[in-house]
């Protein structure tokens, strides 16, 4: 949603670093997330435009902005309310849904991170300079992490999960695993 709502500022023009210009922008559109994990801004799908490095960046920028946060809450916190939801984001235990069923914090090794971004990259046909994936990374870490307005930071209660060296199937089995043990299916 954040990477969405970037791309729609972006579009019109707005600085990322105008956060009250932001956010006004996102009230006056729709963004949405479906069950499947299809994004659309005003019904178009804008999935596949949102996963850039350019656009990524740009989502940690707004994301830095006390008054983008303030909408992407209502937003995501309205979401939830409609039905069940798995949500992921670097605020969702802490500040978005605090009293979640279930809530995990998944670590890696940077070096491990960007070696998968630049492979999910690479797969869709885009150029990836590893070093500047690198560089972005860094970046945006301590940007999320130095943030005043809901800096990342482990959520009390949360499982930590450490995927360095898991498979996506592994990291999902883990994920299932914890939910069935909590509702006590085990």
């Amino acid at each position: 949603m954040y990477r969405a709502s970037a791309l729609t500022a972006i579009r019109y023009d707005i600085p990322l670093d105008e956060p009250e210009r932001v956010a006004s922008c996102i009230r006056s559109h729709l963004i949405s997330l479906d069950r499947t994990g299809r994004v659309t801004v005003d019904g178009e799908d804008v999935s596949g435009l949102i996963r850039t490095p350019a656009i990524s960046d740009a989502a940690s920028v707004i994301s830095a902005g006390s008054a983008v946060r303030r909408e992407m809450v209502l937003i995501q916190r309205r979401f939830g309310a409609e039905s069940d939801t798995v949500a992921e984001g670097r605020d969702m235990g802490t500040v978005v849904f605090p009293d979640a069923f279930l809530k995990i914090y998944v670590i890696a090794d940077i070096a491990v991170r960007v070696m998968r971004r630049w492979r999910e990259l690479r797969r869709e046909g885009l150029h990836a300079d590893f070093s500047a994936l690198l560089t972005g990374q860094l970046l945006r870490d301590n940007r999320d992490r130095t943030r005043a307005d809901s800096p990342l930071r482990y959520s009390p209660g949360a499982v930590l999960i450490d995927s360095t060296l898991m498979s996506v199937a592994a990291q999902a089995e883990a994920v299932v695993s914890l939910y069935l043990a909590r509702k006590g299916r085990t």
